[in-house]
C-alpha cells in the first residue's frame, strides 16, 4: 500500500511514516478515502511535547488535512484537523477544525458520520478554492469598468422629460445637452455590461488551466470549466481534466506563465510560489489570464494562476 503521493516519495518520509503511531491513521485514510502523505511538518521545539504532524492530500493532489498522535493521560489520542470541516464548539479555531480519540475505529467512523473528509470531485467548490475561481470573475470584472447606473436627475427633470415623451410638451424646460451626455454614458454602460459578460463566459464557461501553488512551493494543476445546472441553479465549478500535484511547471504552460512572472515581477508582486505563481490579483489581457488569492497562502489556501485552454 503506497502511502505517499506519487512523486514526492522519499525514504525519509517513508520511515517518519514507519515509525509513527500515526501509521495506521493514515492507513485507514488510504484504504478509505484515497488520502496520501505529502509532507511532515519540522516538529515545533517551543511546545512541551512536539509531535510529527502528515499533511494529507486527496486523489487531485489537493491538501485535506493533517493528522498526528498525541499522548494525553498516558493513551494514544489519534487526531485529524481540517479546514474543511468545522465541530460547533470548540475552544478556538484549532479546536473547531479538529476531531480526535483514543480509539482509531472511533475517530474513522465519526469521519463517516459527519461526511469530514470531501470527495475529490467536491474540494473545487469548496470555499478555499471556489472563493479564489469567484474572485477571479469578479476580477474580469472590475477590468472592463463600471456599469452601474447612476441617475443624475432630479424629480423635476424627470416629470419635464414625462411631459416631453407622454404629452408632447415643448422641450424648453430640459437641458438637451444634458441629456444626450447621460445618454451616452449610459450607452457606454450597456456596451461595458455586454463585453463583461461575453468575456467572463468565453473564460469561464469553457475549459481552462488552473494552477495553483502552495507555502510548500508545491503546484496543483489541472483544468475545470464553469457550469450551470439548470437555469435557476448557481453557477458552480466542473472538474474537466484531473489535478495533479507537481514540482515542475507542465511543458505546455511554461511559455504563459513565464511571460506572466516577467510582467509581475515589473509590477507590484515581489512574493512568487513554487517560483512561477504571484501573489497577485488581477486580470491581465496582454496574455488573457487571471491571477488570484483569495486568503493568506497556506498548505490549504493557494495561489492562483487561471488560463484558458484554448489561448495554449
Amino acid at each position: 500500500m503506497k502511502l505517499i503521493y506519487e512523486g514526492f516519495e522519499t525514504q525519509q518520509l517513508s520511515e517518519s511514516i514507519e515509525e509513527s503511531l500515526c501509521k495506521k491513521l493514515i492507513q485507514e485514510l488510504n484504504f478509505k478515502y484515497g488520502l496520501k502523505v505529502i509532507h511532515k511538518e519540522d516538529k515545533d521545539p517551543r511546545k512541551y511535547n512536539p509531535v510529527d504532524k502528515f499533511l494529507l492530500v486527496d486523489t487531485n493532489g489537493f491538501a485535506v488535512a493533517k493528522v498526528w498522535t498525541d499522548k494525553e493521560d498516558g493513551y494514544d489520542i489519534f487526531n485529524y484537523r481540517s479546514p474543511f470541516y468545522r465541530k460547533d464548539r470548540g475552544s478556538d479555531s484549532a479546536d473547531r477544525e479538529t476531531l480526535h480519540s483514543k480509539k482509531l475505529s472511533t475517530l474513522v467512523a465519526t469521519l463517516k458520520r459527519n461526511h469530514v473528509v470531501p470527495p475529490p470531485d467536491g474540494m473545487i467548490n469548496k470555499f478555499q478554492i471556489c472563493d479564489s475561481l469567484n474572485q477571479a470573475i469578479s476580477h474580469m470584472d472590475s477590468h472592463h469598468g463600471r456599469d452601474y447606473k447612476n441617475s443624475p436627475f432630479s424629480v423635476d427633470d424627470i416629470h419635464a422629460m414625462l411631459k416631453v415623451i407622454l404629452l408632447g410638451e415643448s422641450t424648453n424646460q430640459l437641458n438637451i445637452n444634458n441629456c444626450k451626455e447621460v445618454l451616452d454614458k449610459w450607452n457606454e454602460q450597456d456596451r461595458i455590461c455586454i463585453k463583461k459578460q461575453e468575456d467572463i463566459e468565453r473564460f469561464f464557461n469553457t475549459e481552462f488551466y488552473a494552477i495553483g501553488a502552495d507555502i510548500l512551493n508545491h503546484l496543483v494543476v489541472g483544468s475545470v470549466k464553469r457550469v450551470q445546472k439548470s437555469a435557476t441553479s448557481h453557477y458552480s465549478f466542473e472538474i474537466v481534466k484531473p489535478f495533479k500535484r507537481m514540482v515542475d511547471v507542465p511543458d505546455e504552460l511554461k511559455a504563459v506563465l513565464t511571460m506572466n512572472k516577467v510582467y509581475m515581477e515589473g509590477k507590484e508582486s515581489s512574493t512568487f510560489y513554487a517560483n512561477i505563481i504571484p501573489q497577485a490579483n488581477g486580470y491581465n489581457p496582454d496574455l488573457d489570464l487571471i491571477n488570484t488569492v483569495a486568503r493568506k497562502v497556506d498548505e490549504f489556501n493557494l495561489a492562483w494562476t487561471l488560463v484558458p485552454c484554448s489561448g495554449i
